[in-house]
């Protein structure tokens, strides 16, 4: 039974999101990267766009981690959408309305500023500077989001200085390695933005641990030629935590079945094979990932790898092949997972030789591929415009694709069974 799909209005539509965390990496929330067209360089709702970003924001709103409770999305809004009272067409727990500093803050939209906050929704002030914004939008923010990159401690001490007395959490933006948010963190910054996760922090001579190596090897089985049921069956039911998983998992709400599954063969017949390789090698990814890592490694993983998966096959592209650009999204973020070289992990991964190189930094069409995810993680347009151009797809079925992943990817991850 298959998970695949997306809602029709998504289709002609380009968003992504971008993770914001607390002090001690949980989730926080999501900011929604949204444009409506090729043509369009940022986005402006309007009432009419409502609908869709409701339902964008939905999608966007699945975690990674067990408690859903509290997770944000932070959209921008205009002036004008803000005026229009566009947010309040959007539920005010889980919304975060973000806007631009302003010299000087107009009494018409100051109060409309006001309702937005008595609905209960958060305010969220953008790329704060010192000296460019009114002192009464500051007061009203209860986020205020500060770009800490290129900037050394005594910049950003002076910044915060200008923000001492506010009541308002203080979120470090474009936190873009380790030592750039212990940095931010020691200042007193409670929320962080960036790509700071994604870097791995390798101890020179540390060797990845013997059982993770052999967990590894022990899943090359997954991508044998033949398919062996019975194998695959004796290979899961010697494992109880995995059999455990993946019976909660297949008699979730999410397949809505009228009966109980309750012997692992079955299981797998009922997901299909490809469906159960890729459960599994999610359910590894969770096992061998440190505890003290973020659990948005593991998610952000499974979301590049459906997207490749689905692109390539919504293109029936004969030039790469949809199940090895699953793998290599899957993959593309084990370094940061494990504090480990890529090219020491490569060699226990059953991956083509090509899909190695392009692991590993160097460039061929499956690096082109891999870019492809990473702009739609950076909002980066302009690049995914380049590549679709290159790679010869149509920005359409691109968009559909991305927003599949993220629907099979929330329905993986809310499930008692979920891998993590």
């Amino acid at each position: 039974m298959s998970m695949d799909g997306a809602p029709q209005n998504y289709v002609d539509t380009f968003f992504a999101r971008q993770p914001i965390f607390d002090a001690d990496k949980r989730v926080f929330g999501y900011e929604l990267l949204y444009r409506k067209s090729p043509l369009e360089k940022s986005a402006n709702f309007s009432d009419k766009d409502v609908a869709t970003l409701s339902v964008i924001s939905t999608a966007l709103l699945a975690s990674p981690e067990p408690d859903q409770v509290g997770k944000k999305i932070c959209i921008h809004f205009s002036r004008e959408s803000i005026l229009s009272d566009v947010p309040s067409t959007l539920p005010p727990r889980t919304t975060v309305v973000e806007l631009e500093p302003l010299q000087v803050l107009e009494p018409d939209f100051e109060a409309a500023l006001r309702r937005v906050k008595q609905q209960g929704y958060t305010l969220a002030l953008n790329h704060f500077l010192p000296g460019e914004c009114d002192r009464k939008l500051v007061d009203l923010a209860d986020i205020v989001f500060v770009d800490v990159l290129e900037k050394d401690e005594a910049q950003l001490k002076s910044m915060l200085d200008e923000l001492s007395g506010c009541n308002c959490l203080l979120a470090a933006k474009r936190v873009e390695d380790d030592s750039h948010f212990q940095l931010t963190k020691k200042l007193g910054f409670h929320l962080f933005q960036g790509f700071f996760f994604e870097k791995p922090v390798i101890v020179p001579g540390r060797k990845l641990p013997s059982n993770k190596i052999t967990r590894l090897n022990i899943y090359r089985t997954l991508e044998k030629g033949d398919m062996d049921l019975e194998e695959l069956t004796r290979n899961i039911e010697s494992d109880v935590s995995i059999s455990f998983r993946l019976l909660t998992f297949i008699n979730s709400l999410a397949f809505g079945l009228r009966y109980k599954v309750s012997s692992i063969r079955h299981a797998i017949l009922m997901l299909g094979w490809q469906q159960i390789k890729s459960w599994l090698w999610l359910v590894l990814l969770s096992d061998v990932m440190p505890s003290d890592k973020t659990s948005e490694l593991p998610y952000l993983s499974s979301i590049r790898a459906k997207f490749l998966e689905r692109a390539s096959a919504n293109h029936d592209s004969r030039d790469v092949a949809p199940d090895t650009l699953f793998l290599m999204g899957l993959f593309s973020l084990l370094e940061p997972m494990l504090d480990t070289p890529m090219r020491e992990l490569v060699e226990s991964l059953p991956l083509e030789e090509e899909v190695m190189a392009a692991l590993c930094g160097e460039r061929n069409i499956y690096s082109d591929w891999l870019e492809v995810a990473k702009c739609f993680e950076t909002g980066d347009w302009a690049r995914l415009d380049e590549l679709t151009r290159t790679l010869h797809l149509d920005p359409i079925k691109v968009a559909s694709s991305y927003c599949e992943a993220l629907v099979w990817a929330k329905a993986l991850y809310e499930q008692p069974g979920a891998p993590v």
